[in-house]
Protein backbone atom coordinates (compact mmCIF):
# COMPACT_ATOMS: atom_id res chain seq x y z
CA UNK A 1 0.00 0.00 0.00
CA UNK A 2 1.79 3.14 -1.11
CA UNK A 3 1.22 6.40 0.47
CA UNK A 4 -1.68 8.05 -1.17
CA UNK A 5 -3.70 4.67 -0.93
CA UNK A 6 -2.72 4.33 2.99
CA UNK A 7 -4.11 7.80 3.18
CA UNK A 8 -7.37 7.01 1.86
CA UNK A 9 -7.81 4.48 3.69
CA UNK A 10 -7.43 6.57 7.19
CA UNK A 11 -9.67 8.98 5.49
CA UNK A 12 -12.63 6.41 4.79
CA UNK A 13 -11.51 4.83 8.04
CA UNK A 14 -12.69 7.74 10.09
CA UNK A 15 -15.02 8.65 7.91
CA UNK A 16 -17.16 5.36 8.31
CA UNK A 17 -16.12 5.54 12.31
CA UNK A 18 -18.54 9.14 12.07
CA UNK A 19 -21.20 7.65 10.30
CA UNK A 20 -21.13 4.67 12.29
CA UNK A 21 -21.47 6.38 15.44
CA UNK A 22 -24.12 8.55 13.92
CA UNK A 23 -25.92 5.51 13.54
CA UNK A 24 -25.47 4.60 17.06
CA UNK A 25 -26.39 7.50 18.66
CA UNK A 26 -29.83 7.59 16.45
CA UNK A 27 -30.20 3.90 17.18
CA UNK A 28 -29.87 4.04 21.34
CA UNK A 29 -32.32 7.41 20.99
CA UNK A 30 -35.14 5.68 19.03
CA UNK A 31 -34.52 2.24 20.24
CA UNK A 32 -34.33 0.35 23.91
CA UNK A 33 -31.83 -2.49 22.32
CA UNK A 34 -28.96 -1.52 24.77
CA UNK A 35 -26.66 1.16 26.47
CA UNK A 36 -25.24 3.18 24.12
CA UNK A 37 -21.61 1.70 24.46
CA UNK A 38 -22.50 -1.48 23.65
CA UNK A 39 -24.79 -0.26 20.30
CA UNK A 40 -21.86 1.50 19.37
CA UNK A 41 -19.11 -1.10 19.65
CA UNK A 42 -21.76 -3.36 17.00
CA UNK A 43 -22.27 -0.56 15.18
CA UNK A 44 -18.19 0.55 14.76
CA UNK A 45 -17.78 -3.14 14.21
CA UNK A 46 -20.33 -3.56 10.98
CA UNK A 47 -19.01 -0.39 9.86
CA UNK A 48 -15.73 -1.03 9.64
CA UNK A 49 -15.80 -4.73 8.73
CA UNK A 50 -17.99 -3.63 5.68
CA UNK A 51 -15.36 -0.79 4.97
CA UNK A 52 -12.31 -3.53 5.42
CA UNK A 53 -14.34 -5.99 2.95
CA UNK A 54 -14.48 -3.65 0.22
CA UNK A 55 -11.04 -2.89 0.57
CA UNK A 56 -10.00 -6.22 0.40
CA UNK A 57 -12.26 -7.86 -2.01
CA UNK A 58 -13.90 -4.99 -3.87
CA UNK A 59 -11.62 -5.00 -6.51
CA UNK A 60 -11.34 -9.24 -7.16
CA UNK A 61 -15.04 -9.92 -6.93
CA UNK A 62 -15.47 -6.53 -9.74
CA UNK A 63 -13.49 -8.42 -11.84
CA UNK A 64 -15.41 -11.77 -11.96
CA UNK A 65 -19.19 -10.90 -11.46
CA UNK A 66 -18.92 -6.91 -12.53
CA UNK A 67 -19.05 -4.01 -10.44
CA UNK A 68 -22.23 -3.76 -10.10
CA UNK A 69 -23.45 -7.17 -8.52
CA UNK A 70 -19.45 -7.38 -5.71
CA UNK A 71 -21.39 -4.89 -3.59
CA UNK A 72 -24.04 -7.33 -2.82
CA UNK A 73 -21.67 -10.03 -1.13
CA UNK A 74 -18.99 -7.99 -0.08
CA UNK A 75 -21.94 -6.19 2.14
CA UNK A 76 -23.16 -9.68 3.62
CA UNK A 77 -19.60 -10.98 4.26
CA UNK A 78 -18.75 -7.61 6.26
CA UNK A 79 -22.32 -7.49 8.17
CA UNK A 80 -21.59 -11.00 8.95
CA UNK A 81 -17.85 -10.37 10.06
CA UNK A 82 -19.12 -7.41 12.09
CA UNK A 83 -21.83 -9.21 13.87
CA UNK A 84 -19.91 -11.52 15.15
CA UNK A 85 -16.62 -9.55 16.20
CA UNK A 86 -19.48 -7.72 17.90
CA UNK A 87 -21.04 -10.55 19.60
CA UNK A 88 -17.30 -11.27 20.72
CA UNK A 89 -16.36 -7.92 22.23
CA UNK A 90 -20.10 -7.40 24.02
CA UNK A 91 -20.81 -11.27 25.10
CA UNK A 92 -18.05 -13.04 23.99
CA UNK A 93 -20.23 -15.03 21.87
CA UNK A 94 -19.35 -14.29 18.31
CA UNK A 95 -22.45 -15.95 17.11
CA UNK A 96 -24.70 -14.05 19.97
CA UNK A 97 -26.03 -11.94 17.50
CA UNK A 98 -27.46 -14.34 15.02
CA UNK A 99 -29.21 -16.44 17.59
CA UNK A 100 -31.42 -13.19 18.79
CA UNK A 101 -34.24 -11.99 16.89
CA UNK A 102 -34.66 -9.91 13.95
CA UNK A 103 -34.86 -6.57 15.23
CA UNK A 104 -30.74 -7.03 15.33
CA UNK A 105 -30.38 -8.78 12.42
CA UNK A 106 -32.32 -5.67 10.86
CA UNK A 107 -30.99 -2.88 11.73
CA UNK A 108 -27.97 -4.30 11.11
CA UNK A 109 -28.49 -4.85 7.86
CA UNK A 110 -30.75 -1.63 6.78
CA UNK A 111 -27.97 0.76 8.08
CA UNK A 112 -25.24 -1.58 6.85
CA UNK A 113 -26.79 -1.37 3.33
CA UNK A 114 -27.00 2.37 3.88
CA UNK A 115 -23.43 2.68 4.68
CA UNK A 116 -22.27 0.62 1.44
CA UNK A 117 -24.03 2.53 -0.68
CA UNK A 118 -22.88 5.84 0.57
CA UNK A 119 -19.39 4.35 0.62
CA UNK A 120 -19.75 2.99 -3.01
CA UNK A 121 -21.01 5.95 -3.85
CA UNK A 122 -18.49 7.95 -2.81
CA UNK A 123 -15.79 5.67 -4.04
CA UNK A 124 -17.49 5.80 -8.25
CA UNK A 125 -16.90 9.18 -7.67
CA UNK A 126 -13.30 9.53 -6.47
CA UNK A 127 -12.79 7.03 -9.38
CA UNK A 128 -14.42 9.27 -11.81
CA UNK A 129 -12.42 12.43 -10.57
CA UNK A 130 -9.15 10.00 -10.85
CA UNK A 131 -10.52 9.11 -14.46
CA UNK A 132 -11.27 12.45 -15.48
CA UNK A 133 -7.91 13.57 -14.24
CA UNK A 134 -6.19 10.75 -16.12
CA UNK A 135 -8.13 12.09 -19.24
CA UNK A 136 -7.28 15.60 -18.76
CA UNK A 137 -3.48 14.98 -18.29
CA UNK A 138 -3.25 12.55 -20.92
CA UNK A 139 -4.81 15.50 -23.19
CA UNK A 140 -2.01 17.39 -21.97
CA UNK A 141 0.54 16.23 -22.28
CA UNK A 142 -0.76 15.58 -26.23
CA UNK A 143 -0.75 19.02 -26.84
CA UNK A 144 2.68 19.45 -25.30
CA UNK A 145 3.73 16.96 -27.76
CA UNK A 146 2.13 18.31 -30.79
CA UNK A 147 2.98 21.65 -29.70
CA UNK A 148 7.19 20.67 -29.27
CA UNK A 149 6.46 18.86 -32.42
CA UNK A 150 5.88 21.75 -34.18
CA UNK A 151 8.13 23.44 -32.61
CA UNK A 152 10.99 21.39 -34.18
CA UNK A 153 9.40 21.61 -37.57
CA UNK A 154 9.23 25.32 -37.75
CA UNK A 155 13.33 25.35 -35.79
CA UNK A 156 14.44 23.58 -38.41
CA UNK A 157 12.55 24.73 -41.48
CA UNK A 158 14.60 27.57 -43.59
CA UNK A 159 12.07 27.87 -46.30
CA UNK A 160 14.28 27.27 -49.48
CA UNK A 161 13.34 29.83 -51.51
CA UNK A 162 14.29 32.61 -49.00
CA UNK A 163 17.32 30.55 -48.62
CA UNK A 164 18.02 30.61 -52.49
CA UNK A 165 16.84 34.06 -52.65
CA UNK A 166 19.53 35.17 -50.10
CA UNK A 167 22.50 33.29 -51.81
CA UNK A 168 21.49 34.70 -54.98
CA UNK A 169 21.44 38.38 -53.35
CA UNK A 170 24.88 37.33 -51.81
CA UNK A 171 26.42 36.48 -55.82
CA UNK A 172 25.09 39.50 -57.17
CA UNK A 173 26.36 42.11 -54.18
CA UNK A 174 29.58 40.28 -54.41
CA UNK A 175 29.68 42.49 -57.42
CA UNK A 176 28.18 45.66 -56.66
CA UNK A 177 28.25 46.02 -52.89
CA UNK A 178 30.92 43.20 -51.52
CA UNK A 179 30.75 44.97 -47.80
CA UNK A 180 26.79 44.36 -48.38
CA UNK A 181 27.68 41.27 -49.25
CA UNK A 182 29.83 40.31 -46.70
CA UNK A 183 27.29 41.68 -44.66
CA UNK A 184 24.42 39.70 -45.63
CA UNK A 185 26.83 36.44 -45.41
CA UNK A 186 27.29 36.85 -41.51
CA UNK A 187 23.54 37.50 -41.21
CA UNK A 188 22.69 34.56 -42.96
CA UNK A 189 25.69 32.13 -40.94
CA UNK A 190 24.33 33.84 -37.98
CA UNK A 191 20.78 32.68 -39.22
CA UNK A 192 21.91 29.00 -39.84
CA UNK A 193 23.66 28.32 -36.89
CA UNK A 194 21.07 29.79 -34.50
CA UNK A 195 18.68 27.56 -36.64
CA UNK A 196 20.72 24.35 -35.78
CA UNK A 197 20.70 25.57 -32.41
CA UNK A 198 17.64 25.36 -31.62
CA UNK A 199 17.00 22.05 -32.57
CA UNK A 200 19.11 20.62 -29.97
CA UNK A 201 17.37 22.83 -27.20
CA UNK A 202 14.22 23.82 -25.94
CA UNK A 203 15.66 26.85 -24.21
CA UNK A 204 16.67 30.26 -25.40
CA UNK A 205 16.74 34.01 -23.90
CA UNK A 206 15.40 36.96 -24.62
CA UNK A 207 18.93 37.94 -26.23
CA UNK A 208 19.44 35.49 -28.40
CA UNK A 209 16.16 35.41 -30.36
CA UNK A 210 16.33 38.81 -30.74
CA UNK A 211 20.03 38.59 -32.44
CA UNK A 212 18.08 35.85 -34.60
CA UNK A 213 15.50 38.11 -35.51
CA UNK A 214 17.74 40.85 -36.30
CA UNK A 215 19.62 39.06 -39.10
CA UNK A 216 16.74 38.22 -40.89
CA UNK A 217 15.18 40.92 -40.84
CA UNK A 218 18.89 42.61 -42.02
CA UNK A 219 18.73 39.50 -44.75
CA UNK A 220 14.78 40.75 -45.82
CA UNK A 221 15.86 44.14 -45.87
CA UNK A 222 18.66 43.57 -48.30
CA UNK A 223 16.94 40.96 -50.81
CA UNK A 224 13.88 43.64 -50.50
CA UNK A 225 16.10 46.91 -51.94
CA UNK A 226 14.93 49.09 -48.69
CA UNK A 227 11.40 48.83 -49.11
CA UNK A 228 11.53 47.13 -45.69
CA UNK A 229 12.90 49.74 -42.36
CA UNK A 230 12.80 47.47 -39.23
CA UNK A 231 14.08 48.65 -35.45
CA UNK A 232 14.28 46.92 -32.51
CA UNK A 233 14.20 48.21 -29.27
CA UNK A 234 15.31 45.69 -26.47
CA UNK A 235 16.97 47.31 -23.20
CA UNK A 236 20.08 45.48 -22.00
CA UNK A 237 18.73 44.19 -18.97
CA UNK A 238 15.90 42.14 -20.43
CA UNK A 239 18.59 40.13 -22.35
CA UNK A 240 19.18 37.33 -20.35
CA UNK A 241 15.32 36.32 -19.32
CA UNK A 242 14.85 32.86 -20.23
CA UNK A 243 12.43 32.59 -23.27
CA UNK A 244 11.37 29.53 -25.09
CA UNK A 245 12.64 30.12 -28.57
CA UNK A 246 10.34 31.04 -31.84
CA UNK A 247 7.93 33.21 -30.24
CA UNK A 248 9.17 36.24 -31.73
CA UNK A 249 10.47 34.58 -35.06
CA UNK A 250 6.79 33.91 -36.29
CA UNK A 251 5.88 37.47 -35.77
CA UNK A 252 8.31 39.08 -37.47
CA UNK A 253 7.98 36.64 -40.56
CA UNK A 254 3.81 37.55 -40.79
CA UNK A 255 4.65 41.02 -40.78
CA UNK A 256 7.78 41.01 -43.49
CA UNK A 257 5.70 38.53 -45.90
CA UNK A 258 2.36 39.52 -45.59
CA UNK A 259 2.39 42.94 -44.40
CA UNK A 260 5.41 44.43 -46.10
CA UNK A 261 6.30 42.64 -48.97
CA UNK A 262 2.60 43.16 -50.77
CA UNK A 263 3.00 46.88 -50.79
CA UNK A 264 5.19 48.30 -53.55
CA UNK A 265 6.58 51.39 -51.20
CA UNK A 266 7.36 48.51 -48.41
CA UNK A 267 6.64 50.11 -44.84
CA UNK A 268 8.38 49.52 -41.23
CA UNK A 269 8.33 46.99 -38.82
CA UNK A 270 8.91 47.62 -35.02
CA UNK A 271 10.36 45.03 -32.53
CA UNK A 272 9.94 46.56 -28.57
CA UNK A 273 9.92 44.68 -25.28
CA UNK A 274 9.36 45.89 -22.30
CA UNK A 275 9.17 44.51 -18.68
CA UNK A 276 6.25 46.08 -16.75
CA UNK A 277 5.75 45.11 -13.21
CA UNK A 278 6.34 41.33 -13.11
CA UNK A 279 5.01 40.99 -16.71
CA UNK A 280 7.27 40.85 -20.28
CA UNK A 281 5.77 42.38 -22.72
CA UNK A 282 6.84 41.91 -26.36
CA UNK A 283 5.67 43.75 -29.70
CA UNK A 284 5.75 43.37 -32.90
CA UNK A 285 4.36 46.14 -35.05
CA UNK A 286 3.80 47.20 -38.99
CA UNK A 287 2.34 49.46 -41.09
CA UNK A 288 1.97 47.17 -43.74
CA UNK A 289 -1.07 45.42 -45.46
CA UNK A 290 -2.50 43.71 -42.64
CA UNK A 291 -2.55 39.77 -41.38
CA UNK A 292 -5.41 37.67 -40.77
CA UNK A 293 -4.44 35.46 -38.42
CA UNK A 294 -3.21 32.64 -40.55
CA UNK A 295 -0.02 32.63 -39.27
CA UNK A 296 3.46 31.00 -40.84
CA UNK A 297 3.43 27.31 -41.92
CA UNK A 298 -0.05 27.05 -43.08
CA UNK A 299 -1.41 28.72 -39.76
CA UNK A 300 0.62 26.52 -37.25
CA UNK A 301 2.93 29.55 -36.06
CA UNK A 302 0.86 31.66 -34.44
CA UNK A 303 -1.11 28.70 -33.28
CA UNK A 304 2.18 27.18 -31.87
CA UNK A 305 2.98 30.66 -30.00
CA UNK A 306 -0.44 30.44 -28.44
CA UNK A 307 -0.39 26.84 -27.29
CA UNK A 308 3.41 26.72 -26.11
CA UNK A 309 2.40 30.25 -24.04
CA UNK A 310 -0.55 28.60 -22.34
CA UNK A 311 1.29 25.34 -21.96
CA UNK A 312 4.35 26.97 -20.20
CA UNK A 313 2.82 29.47 -18.43
CA UNK A 314 -0.41 29.19 -17.93
CA UNK A 315 -3.81 31.27 -18.68
CA UNK A 316 -2.17 34.43 -18.08
CA UNK A 317 0.40 34.36 -20.95
CA UNK A 318 -1.36 35.55 -24.23
CA UNK A 319 -0.71 36.55 -27.24
CA UNK A 320 -3.12 38.74 -29.37
CA UNK A 321 -3.25 40.63 -32.67
CA UNK A 322 -5.38 44.01 -33.28
CA UNK A 323 -4.97 46.15 -36.24
CA UNK A 324 -2.41 49.06 -36.33
CA UNK A 325 -3.83 53.13 -37.33
CA UNK A 326 -4.31 53.56 -39.88
CA UNK A 327 -3.12 50.17 -40.87
CA UNK A 328 -0.91 47.46 -40.42
CA UNK A 329 -0.90 45.03 -37.43
CA UNK A 330 -0.11 45.07 -33.90
CA UNK A 331 1.20 41.61 -31.96
CA UNK A 332 1.22 41.26 -28.50
CA UNK A 333 3.01 38.83 -25.99
CA UNK A 334 2.49 38.63 -22.39
CA UNK A 335 4.37 36.62 -20.20
CA UNK A 336 4.07 36.76 -16.59
CA UNK A 337 7.94 36.75 -15.26
CA UNK A 338 6.75 36.29 -11.58
CA UNK A 339 4.68 33.13 -12.01
CA UNK A 340 6.37 29.48 -12.11
CA UNK A 341 6.39 27.46 -15.45
CA UNK A 342 3.30 25.25 -15.37
CA UNK A 343 4.53 21.36 -14.57
CA UNK A 344 2.43 18.52 -15.83
CA UNK A 345 2.52 15.79 -12.98
CA UNK A 346 0.01 12.71 -12.76
CA UNK A 347 -2.76 12.81 -10.48
CA UNK A 348 -2.25 11.32 -6.46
Amino acid sequence: MNFHSGRRFLVSFAQVGIFSTAIAVLIWWLTDLGGFSEILVISLSIGWSILIAFMVLHEWLGNRIGPWLAPAPIVACGLAAGLMIAGALTTNQPLFFFSQGFSTLGLALFFGITGSLIFVTRERLRTAREQLAEAELRESRQEKLLAETELKLLQAQIEPHFLFNTLSNISQLVRSDPELAVETLENLTTLLRASLARTRSGESTLGQEIDFASAYLAIQATRMGGRLRYEIDLPDELREIPLPPLLVQPLLENAVLHGIEPQAEGGEVLFTARRIDDELILSVSDNGAGVSETGTAGGSGLRNIRDRLRLRYGPKASLELTPANPRGVNALISIPLGAAPVENSAPS
